[in-house]
């Protein structure tokens, strides 16, 4: 039990320190992607709130896809070599084929693992990408994307699915009280840290963050095994 409360709870909180925390760092990225305009400081409230809203939205759109690729596949078998009317979920005899089933668990790993890529990318190569503000934009909104396909989709889902009936309300709420307590931790802690060590050591950090929570994904979270 204490397994499965690692993995529900534990990346749920994980991935809430990454979500909020970067919904608040947004702005600073988005400074570095579209430059910072002179008339910025003698621009009124409502031009800056122009600006401001464009700006993310652009990140939105980018992002937003994402929700709709989790509902198009999840529950479904990915495989191109089989049938996916097959109930068998044993590899073909493709080599390069890896059949599989789009669990609540395993669309987690795909978005924590693709999370930390991009993560780990930015940050790697962050002055290179503040002078491509279009790479920096597209890589950015595609660390949001593969949140939304992925645990902003799914952290909800897991203990649904991960433990029994008797106790699956007690360690739902538990679970979400976790990410709440992780949004409280990303909300206050990131704007600090990119004033004290640097806006890529932050985006670091997510790549590290993103790759535990993966790990925790894969060692601890088991989709539809109930105890």
């Amino acid at each position: 039990l204490r397994k499965k409360l690692a993995g529900t709870a534990g990346t749920w909180f994980l991935f809430d320190v990454l979500f909020y925390g970067n919904a608040l760092f947004e702005p600073l990225v988005l400074e570095a992607a579209f430059g910072t305009n002179p008339e910025d400081a003698t621009e009124d409230g409502y031009s800056l709130l122009q600006t401001t809203v464009r700006d993310s939205l652009i990140v939105s759109l980018i992002s937003l896809p994402g929700y709709f690729v989790t509902v198009l596949l999840i529950g479904r078998r990915t495989c191109a070599c089989k049938s996916i009317r097959s109930l068998s979920i044993s590899r073909c005899g493709s080599a390069p084929c890896f059949p599989c089933y789009q669990t609540p668990a395993y669309i987690q790993m795909q978005g924590f693992l693709l999370m930390f890529l991009l993560y780990f990318v930015i940050g790697a190569c962050w002055n290179a990408l503040s002078e491509v503000q279009w790479l920096l934009l597209l890589l950015y909104g595609g660390t949001f994307f593969f949140a939304n396909y992925g645990p902003n989709a799914t952290t909800f889902l897991l203990p649904s699915v991960t433990y029994s009936e008797e106790c699956r309300s007690t360690l739902n709420g538990l679970s979400a009280a976790a990410g709440k307590m992780g949004a409280l931790v990303g909300a206050s802690a990131f704007a600090p840290a990119a004033d004290e060590l640097g806006e890529s050591t932050v985006m670091v950090f997510c790549a590290c963050v993103s790759l535990l929570a993966w790990m925790l994904t894969k060692l601890c979270v088991r989709d539809g095994t109930h105890g």
